[in-house]
């Protein structure tokens, strides 16, 4: 899939994905060095703007053009900020960026990031109120207006959500999928951990594992060795702001509760021995005890440990029949009364396939696998 690109100095700004094995020329970009949240980034000239070429595809973005890599795109200039309302992130590298959402998107991409904001932030955290923060609304967009690989991943997993009733949505959504994981892949092999280690990779994994959680596409496994492998080295993670620092954190354990174990069962068991240290993204101690939220967040807590708890003893070989019915209808009569219009449920997609799963008796699969 190809994006199209502002002409300007014969230098443009957006990447220009293949389908190839074979490494794409790397293109010329920004260069911009992230500052500590006290400095003050300052203009050393006034922008020059240039003209802006369409774009075709409806996953893709009409970034500025500039010639000069003194113009205040990067995300720590003073306009990045008033514009996006981004923050200034202390990083010790310098960091490519490519300016993605602005003025002149398409109407496509300003519609798929809406749909991602409306429709898809909603489902991937627990609560989604004016009362709670939403990280994929309240940090993964702003980033994406300010990296265009990120903002691919965010008009591709919007696609995907919309191709379930867009065929033409769908394979474009496909194709521009493919070609974010092989730039990933490409990345991983030829860029310097300093490089490769920055929030943007992070959020474009953590995006793409979205979309996997709607295809159920192959990349899944993949996508989460990466996710791994980046919080291997956790010192830059605890450089960037705690607002985005957390929200990443939560999520990076989010995926690994639930996507360790069904990749890869030794991995699994080691996860689910300890749950409790991956649930902080169900973390919400503003809620009064006396709430009904309280009370439903405490009994989705209990139910994904009950899930945990089926999946080892299933996986160390010591449940027994009886012990399986009895264990999966304790979890039914624990969710009973949780049904898809209460606050919440949705986290326990999880923990209904395990359950279904597990399932012996007839009306205990077709109890859990009919929960949504």
């Amino acid at each position: 899939m190809a994006v199209d690109s502002a002409p300007g100095a014969g230098k443009p700004l957006t990447l220009t994905f293949i389908s190839s094995s074979t490494p794409a020329e790397t293109q010329s970009g920004k260069s911009f060095r992230w500052v500590d949240s006290a400095q003050r980034v300052r203009k050393d000239r006034a922008r020059k703007t240039k003209g802006r070429a369409a774009s075709d595809s409806p996953t893709s973005s009409n970034p500025p053009d500039s010639a000069s890599s003194d113009d205040a795109t990067s995300p720590s200039s003073d306009d990045s900020a008033s514009e996006f309302g981004s923050v200034v992130m202390p990083y010790r590298y310098g960091v490519t960026i490519h300016p993605a959402l602005n003025e002149a998107s398409n109407a496509q991409t300003r519609r798929l990031f809406s749909h991602f904001s409306e429709i898809i932030a909603g489902h991937m955290v627990v609560l989604d109120s004016f009362s709670f923060s939403n990280g994929y609304r309240d940090v993964i967009l702003p980033l994406a207006q300010q990296d265009e690989n990120l903002a691919q991943a965010v008009s591709v997993v919007s696609a995907f959500h919309l191709g379930q009733r867009d065929p033409r949505l769908q394979r474009i959504a496909e194709a521009g999928h493919q070609a974010i994981v092989q730039k990933l892949r490409r990345d991983s092999l030829q860029l310097s951990p300093e490089q490769l280690f920055n929030p943007y990779i992070l959020a474009t994994i953590l995006v793409l594992l979205v979309g996997e959680t709607i295809t159920g596409a192959d990349n899944y496994t993949y996508l989460l060795e990466m996710l791994n492998c980046l919080t291997q080295y956790p010192d830059w993670i605890s450089m960037l702001p705690p607002s985005l620092k957390d929200f990443f954190l939560q999520q990076i354990k989010m995926f690994q509760l639930f996507g360790v174990p069904l990749a890869n069962e030794s991995k699994g068991l080691q996860v689910l021995t300890g749950p409790e240290a991956y649930l902080d993204f169900m973390a919400y101690p503003e809620l009064p005890p006396h709430s009904e939220h309280f009370t439903n967040m405490e009994t989705i807590r209990s139910a994904i440990f009950d899930a945990c708890s089926i999946y080892r003893r299933r996986a160390e070989s010591s449940l027994s029949d009886d012990e399986s019915i009895h264990l999966v209808e304790q979890l039914r009569l624990k969710v009973l009364n949780l049904d898809s219009t209460t606050k919440g449920a949705h986290a326990l997609v999880w923990t209904y396939f395990i359950a279904a799963a597990e399932s012996i008796l007839p009306e205990h699969r077709e109890f859990f696998a009919g929960r949504r």
